[in-house]
């Protein structure tokens, strides 16, 4: 075999220590009594079952069991005696419970691993799963981890340029023997992400759906503006982990062994992966941590500034970016997606954080001069409007905080910017107006605040309002076919009392709208239209109503 090949037949047996060095930062090591114990399979450990149904070289995630009960020391002894590799149990902030958890564990001879504080449940049994069902590395001189090392091994077999990149199409490595490439890995290289129209190309015609469904190598042949492309996708335990693109160097054509290599490599890059993306997610979670003290207040910026590289002492300012309507999960990791992949930014660094109602971006390292700093935070955010809009089905506004001098008082620009983007979502802002700060849009803040109080503020008498929804239910939203009571009152109020024009924008005749407008509205009210105290009541109470509805 040729000293170059990737050996994928020489698969040694996983071990306890290959474990921890794919997964080290997601646990801790409270006890590790024999290193080189083998690792076979991973079970999630039901309480209800019986702990002697440990198995050699199993290791036990033990959700369900309180480690600072007698359960704990009974399951490590089952697992001793069972021969188990390790049990994973929750984190132990008692020192003394954990030095008993720890002697416990090195009696029956079994490791005892602690899950960190900052990982759930859901992502270490993933990364661990992953972890046990990916091949070992075997043949290979690529140290643990080193992706660039990786992709130059890859290329240098293929004959081509090499990306690998995460499951969201970001780039982690890459490496090419000439400067020699075509637009779109250009871009890719540069930019460190695939092209957003492209990746949306290769979602509609399916070519994303068909990698992550199979191990297979895709191969794409050479078009007129795209050279000859190979992709694979790196997967283990059912977790996707990466992938990795291969695209021939202009003019040269990939090597004949290229789906070989692919296939071999797409193996080994498992563990590199995965070892990647552990101690990547345990930085995360503490860069995290230490943005949302800084942004929820008190924090530390000089903590921030370690972790991020953001100046500490440089002016910054958050945006808070969110979409009218409720935001879930998915809506908010897309949108996220979408602003990172926004270039470019403005300032030496940046963050961004998922939040309540979208997603919050930190400029730090804006300009000394405070008008140059603001200057450089609006065209960010006015840019991020409009290109974010022009791709998505809704139109996404961006509230703007003030410019403030240090990281520590980034909170004070989160907040405005979180009010200024709760006025553009309460109003109804054109192309023009999706990005604001809290003064541009101070009306649409305090009556949005106003209409809150409102709502639960108890009122000592049943008002026309009052009565016309104790008859007729509240005002609909979306509106229906036929508009009930309270939607044609909200409507004629709206239009300042004028019949013709709340008719027209209910779609009704205007005759027809005058005469259920007299009886369907003002006689089981009682309203005095001539009133203009009780029209402003009225007003307020139907525009707090349709506003509940429209938050939930």
């Amino acid at each position: 075999m040729d000293e170059d090949a990737w050996d994928s037949s020489a698969l040694r047996a996983k071990t306890l220590a290959g474990l921890l060095a794919l997964v080290g930062p997601l646990v801790e090591t409270a006890a590790l009594p024999q290193p080189q114990a083998p690792v076979r399979r991973l079970e999630v450990f039901d309480p209800l079952d019986r702990p002697a149904g440990a198995r050699d070289g199993t290791v036990l995630v033990a959700v369900g069991v309180d480690p600072h009960a007698a359960a704990a020391e009974e399951l490590l002894r089952a697992a001793g005696d069972g021969r188990a590799a390790a049990v994973v149990l929750r984190e132990v902030g008692d020192g003394a419970r954990k030095d008993a958890l720890r002697e416990a564990a090195r009696q029956a001879g079994t490791a005892l691993l602690l899950r960190a504080a900052w990982a759930g449940w859901p992502e270490l049994i993933t990364a661990l799963r992953a972890a046990v069902e990916s091949p070992a590395p075997g043949g290979t001189d690529v140290p643990l981890g080193d992706l660039g090392g990786l992709a130059r091994r890859i290329a240098l077999q293929v004959g081509g340029a090499v990306t690998i990149e995460d499951p969201d199409s970001r780039v982690l490595a890459h490496h090419a023997e000439s400067a020699d490439l075509d637009g779109i890995r250009l871009r890719t290289v540069l930019t460190g992400a695939v092209p957003e129209e492209r990746r949306r190309a290769m979602d509609r015609d399916g070519f994303l759906r068909e990698l992550w469904s199979s191990h297979r190598v895709l191969h794409r042949r050479a078009g007129p503006d795209a050279p000859e492309r190979m992709a694979v996708a790196v997967q283990a335990g059912g977790e996707r982990l990466g992938s990795i693109w291969v695209a021939a160097i202009t003019g040269r054509p990939l090597q004949e062994s290229a789906v070989e290599v692919l296939q071999d490599a797409a193996r080994a890059a498992a563990v590199h992966l995965l070892h990647h993306h552990s101690r990547r997610d345990a930085r995360q979670a503490l860069l995290l941590d230490a943005a949302r003290a800084v942004l929820d207040g008190p924090g530390s910026g000089a903590l921030l500034a370690g972790y991020s590289g953001i100046p500490a002492d440089a002016p910054c300012a958050v945006l808070a970016v969110g979409t009218p309507g409720p935001v879930d999960d998915g809506r908010r990791v897309r949108l996220e997606r979408q602003v990172r992949l926004h270039q470019p930014r403005p300032g030496r660094g940046s963050l961004v954080l998922p939040a309540d109602r979208g997603v919050l971006v930190l400029l730090g390292g804006l300009a000394d001069r405070p008008a140059t700093a603001t200057a450089q935070a609006a065209d960010f955010g006015h840019r991020l409007a409009a290109e974010l809009s022009h791709r998505s089905d809704a139109p996404v506004l961006v509230g703007l905080g003030p410019v403030r001098t240090r990281l520590d008082d980034a909170a004070r620009s989160r907040h405005h910017a979180e009010l200024a983007l709760g006025g553009l979502l309460f109003g109804s802002p054109g192309p023009e107006g999706r990005c604001a700060t809290v003064e541009q849009v101070a009306d649409a803040v305090a009556l949005r605040h106003l209409l809150e109080a409102l709502h639960d503020l108890p009122l000592p008498v049943r008002t026309s309002v009052s009565r016309l929804i104790e008859q007729s239910g509240p005002p609909d939203e979306p509106r229906k076919s036929e508009p009930d009571p309270p939607a044609m009152l909200y409507a004629y109020l709206r239009r300042s009392g004028a019949l013709g024009p709340a008719a027209d924008d209910l779609g009704l005749a205007r005759t027809t709208f005058a005469a259920r407008f007299q009886a369907r509205v003002l006689k089981p009210s009682g309203l005095d239209v001539n009133d203009p105290d009780a029209r402003l009541l009225a007003h307020l109470q139907l525009r707090a109503l349709r506003h509940r509805a429209e938050e939930r």
